[in-house]
């Protein structure tokens, strides 16, 4: 059931990731058009380029958790055997978890403090800039606590060094 439903937000993530990064793309064409072709740059591209930015760094983070597909130095996971792999796992993911939710509280904090902060070419409210890094950070602990709970259930299949690299085809 958790996996079903942590497979679907992994889906809306990966379209949500692929959608910003391609608005971003726009947005950054549109500015670069208007200020070298046109020579009148265009105010609010440079905000919202920045605000879509920082939007896709936190969802796509997430999706790269539901994948496992974080930088990761496994040079002492080669050593070890598969429960050692899961505990070791297990351990690291709990601290994520731990961390992101820390995070996602300190982003709730922000968000209160700077309720009437508008940006100033668009007049967006920065707490919907700043709600990125909590919605992030979230989804990050949400992803960790499926990840900790399947290393549980089946330690078998906490992936050791470079399996996921390998699985991916990269």
């Amino acid at each position: 059931m958790i996996n079903r439903f942590l497979g679907v937000l992994s889906a809306i993530e990966k379209a949500l990731s692929c959608a910003l990064l391609m608005a971003l793309l726009i947005s950054v064409m549109l500015q670069v058009t208007s200020r070298y072709v046109f020579h009148s740059p265009i105010a609010w591209t440079d905000e919202v380029s920045r605000f879509l930015l920082v939007w896709l760094t936190f969802i796509a983070a997430a999706y790269v958790m539901s994948e496992r597909l974080h930088v990761t130095v496994d040079l002492v996971l080669a050593k070890l055997g598969v429960g050692a792999i899961a505990v070791v796992d297990t351990i690291a993911t709990v601290i994520v978890v731990i961390g992101s939710g820390v995070l996602m509280v300190a982003g709730f904090t922000l968000l209160s403090d700077t309720a009437g902060v508008v940006a100033p070419a668009t007049q967006l409210p920065m707490p919907v800039v700043y709600a990125a890094g909590s919605v992030g950070f979230g989804l990050i602990a949400l992803h960790g606590i499926g990840t900790i709970i399947n290393n549980v259930r089946d330690p078998k299949s906490v992936p050791g060094g470079m399996e996921n690299l390998e699985k991916e085809g990269l």
